[in-house]
């Protein structure tokens, strides 16, 4: 499992102090609010304040301090330890886990999560397979298991051939 996340990327500078306007990665920003310590080029900064307004929001790190530094981090990406991360209930996942899980029907591996599309009412996982690609939605009733640590998702092989798209 990876040990850091990409959570965001700076948009622009906001005011003259420091504060960047950044564009999150998340389906919950708000549980990102509380993050103490995100990385930027490679430099660890301590989070002073974390503003989230739906998918933007703002950030103001300590020695970024005028509009001029913070200009210079515009275009760059966010990343935070998974240990500052707010940990989650037993059946969710982050996406950075499920990318890579191989995918198992009726015992047999048949690809490999390639992607994770986010649409209102359930998450689609694509598939790429020897045969091409496929996907499905991310459903309790067509999921067995997921094993993030064995890197496999076992799916209820009837429930799967009625909800698989191929594409």
């Amino acid at each position: 499992m990876k040990s850091e996340f990409e959570i965001a990327k700076v948009v622009k500078p906001r005011g003259l102090k420091g504060e960047m306007k950044v564009e999150f990665y998340s389906s919950d920003v708000a549980r990102l609010s509380k993050l103490k310590h995100v990385k930027l080029r490679d430099t660890q900064y301590e989070v002073e304040k974390l503003t989230p307004e739906g998918q933007y929001g703002f950030v103001k790190l300590k020695g970024i301090d005028s509009i001029e530094a913070a200009e210079a981090m515009r275009g760059q990406l966010i990343f935070a330890r998974r240990e500052d991360l707010p940990s989650l209930s037993e059946d969710k996942f982050y996406i950075v886990d499920i990318i890579g899980l191989s995918v198992i029907v009726d015992g047999g591996v048949v690809g490999t999560i390639s992607d994770v599309l986010q649409y209102g009412s359930a998450d689609v996982y694509v598939v790429k397979s020897a045969q091409g690609s496929f996907s499905f939605p991310a459903l309790k009733q067509v999921i067995k298991e997921i094993d993030v640590k064995g890197g496999k998702m076992v799916l209820d092989d009837v429930m799967f051939s009625r909800v698989v798209v191929y594409n």
